[in-house]
């Protein structure tokens, strides 16, 4: 059996670190958003929790979206992908 494998092209190089780039923000903002609100119960301070909230949950939501959206994109550029 022969490999057909396709050198990436610069689009599939920058979806795949835009998809990287993506998760590791999305990741960081809700890490740090349950975080702050855990040390908040914790500490008994419900002005951390509901500040936390305020402050970080549209932004990891947002940064949640864009990963779903490159993660959409990158698998159209994926070769093969939709051969069988």
């Amino acid at each position: 059996m022969t490999s057909t494998a396709v050198p990436a092209t610069r689009a599939q190089a920058l979806c795949r670190s835009a998809f990287v780039v993506t998760l590791l923000v999305f990741l960081a903002l809700a890490a740090a958003l349950v975080a702050v609100q855990l040390l908040g119960v914790v500490l008994l301070r419900p002005d951390w929790v509901s500040g936390a909230s305020q402050a970080l949950l549209v932004p990891a939501i947002t940064a949640g979206v864009v990963f779903g959206l490159v993660g959409f994109v990158g698998s159209y550029l994926t070769p093969g992908a939709g051969d069988d």
